[in-house]
């Protein structure tokens, strides 16, 4: 189950990218994202396990879209890599970044596709085309 709290420009995307992300990848933890200030960690995010729990924090000031959806991607890479029993460090971090970049080209795709389905419908909606 997914909880989200914080405040961010972008937190409706938030569980658009979970619910991408788990389209294509089992979690079985609850896991809570959380938009915080991480401007004096000098890092975009961060996951910590807590039990049956995995807690992300992502960071909410001047980040754009994309950099926004990737490390929510790949912090969810981490969480999976947590349940795996993963614990190379550099191994969990070269599959994250790995993985961030070909999921968001395919969840931007995807959004992009809804989008302009969206936007047809719409249009055809309004020339009474049916």
């Amino acid at each position: 189950m997914l909880f989200v709290s914080g405040s961010s420009p972008f937190l409706d995307i938030t569980p658009k990218v979970y619910e991408f992300f788990t389209d294509s990848f089992e979690i079985r933890s609850d896991v809570e994202i959380c938009h915080v200030n991480l401007r004096d960690e000098n890092a975009l995010g961060f996951t910590e396990v807590n039990g049956e729990e995995q807690f992300v924090q992502v960071h909410n000031k001047d980040m754009t879209y994309e950099e926004h959806c990737k490390t929510i991607l790949h912090e969810l890479m981490h969480v999976v890599q947590n349940e795996k029993g993963m614990i190379d460090d550099d191994e969990r971090e070269q599959q994250a970044y790995e993985m961030e970049g070909v999921l968001y080209k395919e969840f931007y795709r995807n959004e992009m596709r809804k989008r302009a389905d969206e936007l047809t419908a719409r249009w055809v909606s309004r020339q009474g085309v049916h």
